[in-house]
């Protein structure tokens, strides 16, 4: 229900006043509210090259690599560089981290 009322409240507040006839939402928001429309930041695992792009990818890598149940995969600073820590939880119930380093796909057991 909620969300069926922020999308209404959504089509309302977007609907343009009989004031701005004929002219596209956007430059009416633009002439109104003085607003300047600027790209935004742009992604950077987009633009480097990375060798993992994907938690899959880094979940695959790191069973690859040690054995175990995957408990847990996040996004990571690793080394300085994007990456992904992965936990995992061996057959002897033992938990450890795997650090997989996304722009040159190095795997390193913490």
């Amino acid at each position: 229900m909620l969300k069926l009322s922020a999308t209404l409240l959504g089509l309302i507040l977007v609907i343009p006043s009989p004031s701005f006839a004929g002219t596209s939402l956007v430059s009416a928001l633009s002439s109104s509210a003085r607003l300047q429309l600027v790209p935004g930041p742009k992604n950077n695992r987009q633009d480097n090259n990375l060798v993992v792009t994907s938690s899959q990818q880094a979940i695959q890598m790191a069973k690859r690599s040690y054995s175990g149940k995957v408990l847990k995969v996040q996004s990571a600073n690793v080394n300085g560089h994007p990456g992904y820590r992965v936990k995992l939880l061996t057959n002897d119930g033992v938990i450890f981290y795997v650090s997989i380093d996304a722009s040159n796909g190095s795997v390193t057991r913490n």
